[in-house]
């Protein structure tokens, strides 16, 4: 045959044939499917690599080779082998082996016979990846049967979508549920309570200034941190409490008990607490149900309302049970969560006070959502670091967790006095009084303060605190006394009478065994052993029983009952 003839164009009505198993030419650009047909082996460009779990569709056909190109999922395998690797069972194994499966068999019995051929790809060369490649001559090809030499049931031929690997359908993350619970009017409902007399009137409690009104006086536009003066003139019938720390603790415990029966996470604080009820639907049915009789119970054992908010992150929660205050009960779903936020008030937002409230109306900023068109870096510019996290909460986005607090950030005990004084003795007095109640709540969380702060107010508005790191953390009463003291005399230089005085212990560690200086541990074991006896008698018989060293000057100047001195404003944990 001479050359001219081997290279001669074919006619139109004719296509050029190669042996099936013949090597295909290389290609560098898409993969290509070869059909070995009755007719001969045609070779039919796939779709883009992009798609590979797309089904082959070809006429019928008794064999499909399909590799990937270069870029592509699949290489130097065929549908054949991925039919094999999959347990695709055909009656051509008994004469083939189980070393290669097609799908050809399938192909067969639907109609379209013919040989099965099937071949592994070679490695691709330096050219481009090499599409097919010639079978090995130890697997030769198994002859089918044609569906005329006998009835065989159809099955529908497999595709390659079907064969790939299935994917679990993306679970959707499940709603969180946070259950914000709000006492109402806290120390004044607790005064109402105690005092049946007291009930329907307006309430204040506090001295100096408000630390809590009933509704009732609310309605004359009181509101707590108004001095007293003039929440007189506001509402001269309001009746005025001084207060008793030591029992609204006593009621918060109870109700935060209650919140700790339907939720296995609580964080509280000092008249809330977030309650976090993700996940506990099939243990409680419908949340909103849960809530109501979380308000039943605590009205029954305590005698106080409580406003429940629910929502899917704390700030919602509380912003819900904002609206529906006092005694309500709110929910905000995620669905409704921009809808809600967008037209509240800019001081309802959390982190908003009223300094960042009055800078915001002074650019015209009225609600949370004119607050949204503010990038992250203005925020920031403006209010530094929590400008951020305005930026997300205007969008009722809110990724804080509810935690049980085991270590608090800070023990703080701190009062007014009944009149300014500059008594070195009444100051030193009230400061180790402070001390011990402070020494005393440390310990019996079993935590010791590496950090003590001491903070003043003048009689004139004027306030100092500064602040001392102990060389060894220490929960006993002489070694924190001794720092507080001697902050109290560095910062008491002015000749003006003192209004306030406080004490702050932070920075804890976990309390082991003392670790005195040498020779010092005999002692350091005495004093922790004397500081437990009064822990328990006072814990027995009330913290007024034992008064010591200069707190003995406070003797005659305040009243006193079992929790000890009564001061002019609560002292309580912050």
């Amino acid at each position: 045959m001479s050359r001219r003839k081997l290279h001669s164009p074919p006619h139109h009505d004719e296509r050029p044939r190669r042996p099936a198993f013949a090597p295909a030419p290389a290609r560098a650009s898409s993969p290509s499917a070869t059909a070995a047909a009755p007719g001969g082996a045609h070779t039919a460009p796939l779709p883009s690599a992009t798609n590979l779990t797309a089904p082959v569709c070809a006429e019928p056909c008794a064999a499909v080779v399909a590799d990937a190109s270069g870029d592509g999922v699949t290489t130097d395998a065929d549908i054949a082998g991925m039919a094999g690797l999959l347990g695709v069972p055909h009656p051509g194994d008994e004469e083939s082996g189980t070393t290669a499966r097609s799908i050809g068999g399938r192909a067969g019995r639907a109609g379209a016979g013919g040989d099965l051929r099937a071949g592994r790809s070679a490695p691709p060369s330096s050219a481009g990846p090499r599409l097919s490649a010639a079978r090995p001559p130890s697997l030769a090809p198994a002859r089918l049967r044609s569906p005329r030499s006998g009835p065989r049931p159809l099955r529908p031929a497999p595709t390659l979508a079907c064969m790939t690997a299935r994917e679990d359908p993306p679970t959707a993350t499940p709603e969180r549920a946070i259950l914000h619970v709000d006492i109402d009017a806290f120390f004044a409902a607790i005064e109402q309570q105690r005092d049946p007399r007291l009930r329907g009137r307006p309430v204040i409690v506090g001295a100096g200034v408000i630390a809590s009104c009933s509704y009732e006086a609310r309605r004359f536009g009181l509101r707590a941190g108004m001095p007293l003066g003039e929440a007189k003139r506001l509402c001269p019938e309001a009746v005025i409490v001084e207060g008793h720390a030591q029992v609204y603790r006593c009621f918060a415990e109870e109700i935060f008990a209650r919140c700790r029966m339907v939720a296995p996470a609580v964080e509280t604080y000092l008249d809330e607490a977030y309650c976090d009820l993700s996940g506990t639907e099939r243990l409680h049915g419908d949340l909103l149900e849960v809530a109501r009789r979380l308000k039943r119970h605590i009205l029954d054992a305590t005698g106080l309302t409580v406003t429940c908010g629910l929502g899917p992150n704390r700030m919602l929660a509380k912003l819900a049970g904002k609206t529906v205050k006092p005694d309500g009960l709110a929910r905000v779903t995620a669905a409704e969560a921009d809808a809600f936020v967008r037209e509240r008030p800019i001081e309802q937002l959390a982190g908003v006070g009223h300094a960042h409230a009055k800078t915001l109306r002074s650019m015209n900023i009225r609600t949370i959502g004119e607050l949204r068109p503010l990038s992250p870096e203005v925020l920031e510019a403006l209010f530094g670091a929590p400008g951020r996290l305005l930026h997300e909460r205007c969008r009722g986005r809110d990724t804080a967790a509810v935690n049980e607090r085991e270590v608090p950030l800070s023990i703080s005990r701190e009062t007014s006095f009944h009149r300014d004084t500059a008594e070195r003795c009444e100051l030193e007095g009230m400061l180790e009084y402070l001390v011990g109640r402070a020494c005393r709540a440390a310990r019996e969380l079993g935590l010791r303060p590496r950090t003590v702060a001491v903070r003043l107010r003048y009689a004139d508005g004027e306030g100092a605190e500064q602040a001392r790191s102990l060389k060894v953390p220490s929960e006993a009463d002489p070694v924190v006394m001794a720092a507080a003291l001697d902050l109290l005399r560095r910062q008491f230089t002015r000749r003006v009478a003192l209004h306030a005085l406080g004490v702050t212990l932070s920075q804890f560690v976990r309390a082991g065994g003392e670790q005195g200086a040498l020779f010092e541990e005999q002692e350091a074991g005495r004093r922790a052993a004397l500081y437990r006896a009064f822990d328990g008698v006072r814990r027995t018989f009330g913290h007024g029983v034992l008064v010591s060293g200069r707190a003995l000057h406070l003797k005659g100047r305040l009243d006193e009952d079992r929790h000890g001195f009564v001061l002019r404003t609560p002292s309580l944990t912050k």
